[in-house]
This record gives structure tokens, C-alpha cells and sequence, in this order.
């Protein structure tokens, strides 16, 4: 673990590595602690309480993935740029916090936890909206195909996204989620781009 990063920083990549690779059950302030060698009262120094950690690391997700849209949507020269900053920033933000917020999608979709879901579908339904926006302009700009829908298309690579996480906890990998991020912004591409 890098020396430079602060205990509070230390908590949320612990803790998403915990959600990752050992589920919501595990994700305990205990657990945390033990892995980073300081006590529980110091880990709710930083944080007030579990889910407090949670709601950090999906908060920074949800900024960083929506922040990307509004840069490509700013620097991309047009819409293939667009989705390939946007694609490109989502694999980085997804290695960064190591899958857990797909993770943590596919737990609270199946939970009580009223909070944690509402923040999440809006999420899901803003950034669909949004890439579904870039697609269009692509069609209207004959790069992408017309007969496609572009609201399943947004949600197909949010699909890809959460499909490549869950193959990464199945086979118990470690390193990369997306190996060759280019790669699959291609794969992606082919199914929509005109030929």
C-alpha cells in the first residue's frame, strides 16, 4: 500500500477491496482496522460510521464517472472522442476503487437498504441519460447506426462494465478489471459504429 496516502484514504481502499473481494458480510470496521493495523475507535476517527465509508466510496465514483462525461462532452473533438474519454475514464475510476461500486450496485438491487439504492439508480438512470445524449449526437453525425436505441446502447456498456466486475470476483483475479481498455472500447465500437 502506498506510504503517501492518508489513514482516510487508506480506510476507503481497504474497504473496497474488502467489498470486492469478500462481500458486503466481511466489511467490517474490524476487518478494516486489522488489515490496516490501527483500532476501530482510530478507523471511526475518520469515518462515523460504516456506511459512511460506503457512501464515500460511491460518492466518488458517481463524481468522477459523471465529471468525465461533462469533460468529453467539453474536449471531445466528436463522438467517438467523446465516448472513447468517457469509456477510457470509467475503466480508471473502475480500477481505482477496485469494482466495488458495480459490486455494491448488484448488492443493495437485491437489499432493503433503501438509501444506498436510491442513490445508486439515480446514478445509473443520470449517466445512462447522459451517454444515451452522446450516442444520439452520434447518430445525428452518421458515425453511430440509426437503427440502434440509445438508451439500451448506454445501458449496454454500463452492462459490459458490471459483466467484466463480476467475471473479475468469479475468477478471483487480482490486478486489472479491464486489461486492455482500448481493446474493448473496439469491441464496444464494432456493434454500433456504421461500417
Amino acid at each position: 500500500m502506498k506510504e503517501e496516502l492518508s489513514t482516510k484514504e487508506k480506510i476507503i481502499e481497504v474497504g473496497a477491496e474488502i467489498i470486492v473481494k469478500e462481500g458486503l458480510r466481511k466489511f467490517t470496521a474490524k476487518n478494516i482496522a486489522n488489515r490496516l493495523g490501527i483500532t476501530d475507535a482510530a478507523l471511526f476517527k475518520h469515518f462515523k460510521s460504516m456506511d459512511e465509508i460506503i457512501l464515500e466510496i460511491i460518492n466518488r465514483y458517481i463524481t468522477r464517472c459523471l465529471n468525465a462525461v461533462d469533460i468529453a462532452l467539453k474536449e471531445g473533438k466528436n463522438t467517438k472522442e467523446k465516448l472513447e474519454l468517457v469509456l477510457k475514464a470509467h475503466f480508471e475510476v473502475l480500477e481505482e476503487t477496485k469494482g466495488a461500486v458495480p459490486v455494491l450496485c448488484f448488492e443493495f438491487s437485491r437489499s432493503q437498504n433503501a438509501k444506498f439504492f436510491n442513490i445508486l439508480k439515480e446514478f445509473l438512470e443520470n449517466y445512462k441519460c447522459r451517454l444515451a445524449e452522446i450516442i444520439e449526437q452520434g447518430q445525428k453525425e452518421g458515425f453511430v447506426r440509426e437503427d440502434i436505441n440509445s438508451e439500451d446502447t448506454a445501458m449496454l456498456f454500463l452492462g459490459i462494465i458490471q459483466a467484466k466486475v463480476f467475471a473479475f470476483v468469479m475468477a478471483q483475479k487480482n490486478g486489472s478489471i479491464v486489461e486492455d481498455p482500448d481493446l474493448l472500447i473496439s469491441q464496444l465500437f464494432y456493434g454500433i459504429l456504421k461500417r
